[in-house]
């Protein structure tokens, strides 16, 4: 006889956190997946932070950020966290011309 146990994992949340920090003068976008699945694209600062619940029908979420008009060597931090905990830190760094895009991982649900 075989006995099996199952404890719901906290990690399946659905809740993501996003949040930006760093130094960059030029104009910032983050594009990222909507609570019902769509993209948004909004205009933020290094200071924006951003909290989400996706529906049961998203099966992943991203966001990506990019800039334009800064200083070569500026750098934004976009960190992804669920129920607290860090899932995800990614630097964007501004190239020679003062601009960047960048990806953070995808979160699969």
């Amino acid at each position: 006889m075989l006995l099996f146990s199952c404890k719901k994992d906290k990690t399946n949340s659905r809740t993501l956190r996003y949040e930006l920090s760093g130094a960059f003068t030029g104009t910032l976008f983050a594009s990222y997946t909507t609570a019902s699945g769509g993209t948004a694209n909004d205009p933020v600062t290094t200071a924006w932070n951003k909290e989400i619940t996706y529906a049961s029908n998203v099966t992943s979420a991203i966001i990506a950020i990019s800039g334009n008009g800064g200083v070569p060597g500026q750098k934004v931090t976009v960190v992804v966290k669920r129920d607290g905990r860090q899932l995800s830190s990614t630097v964007a760094t501004a190239d020679a011309s003062g601009s960047f895009s960048k990806p953070a991982p995808t979160v699969i649900f």
